[in-house]
């Protein structure tokens, strides 16, 4: 603004002078046209050094001071039909383009004054119609430049929108590049949505078990008003949305059908559907609802949207192919129990639950006697068979919060949170007696005493193990505790 506004006046100065040293009627005042031109050439000097510092009221100030130097300039060449007049234009367009059209108007109406005043001082021929020409003329073209300006800048608004909403999809899939759990990566997956369309409410919908219908796996600012839509129970939004691919958008929920409203949060006056695809095959629907109505989505934020649904699809995709690898690699391909290295993750969680908590915690290690012998009369089948049967049985006799593994061969990890050490060593003999097959097998249990590590506490536990091994197999030993010899059933 500044620049413009010191560059108008400049080439009004510079083609003042050039009038002034061609030939132009005999009437003018050049002395005072010279001063008209001087006082342009310092005005163009202070806005292109200092404009960018001044307030906004100054260049209302200048613009307003460009007026009555054109008005002067026409009083002073003695020709009311002056070519100076065409100067009010570059005022006028100057207005309309960096300010409001209620400023613009003003400007326009001082114009109009100060143009009528020197047309009735210098009465010529035509004199109205040359004000009004002029006058029209600005307000034509201060229109057309108003409009112009406005959708200019409404594009590069949703340029600039388009561009963050870009880039917070790019955030968000870089984010979703490193995320391991499902369920992050579906919140994740939501903010973002919520960022790019500036809503108040969203939600993740994906098929139920049986597939029978759609289910709430996420949501973020709110939750619609059921878990649970049946692709049978009426056309809901998530179920259009998720059986033709295609997003729904409902503008106004009062006029919506009950399946419709129900499918979003009680608070939502709009709401959006976007199927999200994998190998254009829908896998979930993502649920965007807004407090206000919205008219109608932008073809910006319909295609980011779209973008970050497919973005969604293939983190999900992902998300779920890490989970799995991550519960095989914690789960032995034998028995289904876990193995030894989920063990050693859980471990360490249920001694800072039970420092957390303050009770107990007692860890056992059980190994299958003779198991050696077995296979080799036996066979290498017989005794996988034998392993699944005796960690079936065993995990049948537990509770939900203890922890069983396979911690290798045919030994077995057990920690019992909440038990001391009488109740752990009658809950492992419970165990030795439910061993299949007719085997027996040796346990060694350890209490937790408050401070030893992991490492120290099952070390305890198996060399109570081995005691009992060495007295005889058959029993349970407790660490620090008299061994108990089995009483089968």
């Amino acid at each position: 603004m500044a620049r413009a506004a010191g560059l108008l006046f400049l080439c009004g100065a510079t083609v003042g002078a050039i009038s002034v040293l061609l030939p132009h009627a005999a009437g003018a005042n050049d002395a005072l046209l010279w001063t008209n031109i001087v006082i342009a050439y310092l005005g163009a000097a202070g806005l292109l050094l200092f404009g960018q510092r001044l307030p906004r009221w100054c260049y209302h100030a200048a613009l307003a001071l460009g007026t009555l130097l054109v008005t002067r300039a026409i009083y002073l060449s003695d020709d009311p039909s002056s070519y100076y007049a065409a100067w009010y234009v570059w005022v006028g367009l100057f207005t309309f383009f960096f300010f409001s059209r209620g400023q613009a108007a003003a400007h326009i109406s001082l114009i109009g004054l100060c143009y009528g005043a020197v047309l009735l001082h210098n009465p010529g021929d035509s004199g109205a119609a040359r004000w009004v020409t002029t006058i029209t003329t600005l307000l034509v073209a201060g229109a057309f430049i108003s409009v112009l300006v406005r959708r200019v800048r409404e594009q590069a608004s949703e340029s600039a929108r388009d561009a963050a909403n870009l880039s917070a999809v790019a955030a968000v899939t870089h984010r979703l590049a490193g995320e391991t759990d499902v369920d992050a990566t579906r919140r994740a997956i939501l903010e973002a949505a919520l960022s790019i369309t500036e809503g108040d409410s969203a939600a993740l919908w994906e098929p139920t078990p049986e597939s029978s219908g759609l289910e709430v796996s996420a949501s973020v600012g709110g939750r619609p008003g059921t878990d649970v839509v049946h692709f049978v129970a009426g056309r809901s939004g998530p179920t259009h949305a998720f059986s033709s691919g295609e997003s729904v958008f409902i503008p106004d929920f009062d006029a919506a059908p009950e399946p419709a409203r129900v499918a979003a949060d009680p608070a939502t006056r709009s709401c959006l559907w976007e199927p999200v695809l994998r190998n254009n095959e829908p896998t979930a629907v993502m649920a965007i609802g807004w407090a206000q109505p919205v008219e109608d989505l932008s073809d910006g934020m319909a295609g980011m949207l779209a973008l970050l649904a497919g973005e969604a699809g293939a983190a999900m995709e992902r998300a779920h192919l890490l989970s799995r690898l991550e519960a095989v690699a914690r789960t032995d391909d034998l028995t289904g129990l876990r193995n030894r290295r989920a063990w050693e993750e859980e471990l360490p969680r249920e001694l800072a639950r039970a420092e957390r908590d303050g009770g107990p915690l007692s860890v056992a290690m059980l190994d299958l006697d003779h198991f050696k012998r077995f296979n080799d009369e036996r066979g290498h089948q017989a005794g996988d068979r034998l392993l699944k049967q005796a960690a079936s049985a065993w995990a049948g006799r537990l509770r939900v919060i203890d922890v069983i593994a396979r911690y290798g061969g045919e030994e077995f990890a057990l920690a019992l949170p909440g038990c001391d050490l009488e109740d752990a060593l009658a809950l492992v003999e419970s165990l030795r007696s439910a061993t299949p097959g007719g085997q027996t097998c040796s346990a060694g249990v350890a209490r937790w005493d408050g401070q030893e590590g992991p490492e120290e506490l099952l070390g305890r536990a198996d060399r109570a193990l081995y005691s009992a091994k060495r007295a005889g197999r058959d029993r349970t030993v407790g660490a620090g505790h008299s061994q108990l010899p089995a009483a089968r059933s």
